[in-house]
């Protein structure tokens, strides 16, 4: 009897049963949680690296790989917890992504009251050498 306690407390964090609690359970919900909040949309590098690490740990835990099952179990509910973070976010307006804010400004441009560009600009001399590449 003593020894079945024993051995159940020291498997207790091991094997399969360490992976039900953490990857099945936690990181499931949580990638289920980002998806419901739109990160498909508004998170979509976190949300399908979560998704992508989620079914790696499931097929990592179906070879009995079960640390590297939580490693990735791990990752997936970080990517999906940073998912939901960023599409609550940008869903609520608190943080927006336009092209407009892409485009250089162009109010300060040099040039003549009608457009046209005095002489000189636009080209532009460069002096000395580059070298590019790792070459002796």
């Amino acid at each position: 009897m003593l020894f079945l306690a024993a051995s159940a407390a020291l498997l207790g964090g091991c094997g399969p049963f360490g992976y039900l609690g953490k990857v099945s359970r936690d990181a499931s919900r949580a990638v289920a949680d980002a998806e419901q909040a739109g990160a498909e949309q508004y998170a979509p590098y976190e949300y399908w690296g979560a998704v992508t690490y989620l079914e790696q740990a499931k097929i990592l835990m179906a070879y009995s790989e079960y640390e590297r099952s939580f490693d990735y179990g791990e990752r997936a509910l970080q990517l999906a917890e940073e998912a939901k973070r960023k599409a609550d976010k940008r869903e609520g307006g608190a943080m927006k992504e336009t092209l407009e804010d892409d485009e250089p400004d162009t109010s300060g441009a040099s040039g003549d009251a009608d457009g046209t560009a005095s002489a000189g600009d636009g080209k532009a001399e460069a002096s000395g050498s580059i070298s590019i590449g790792g070459g002796k």
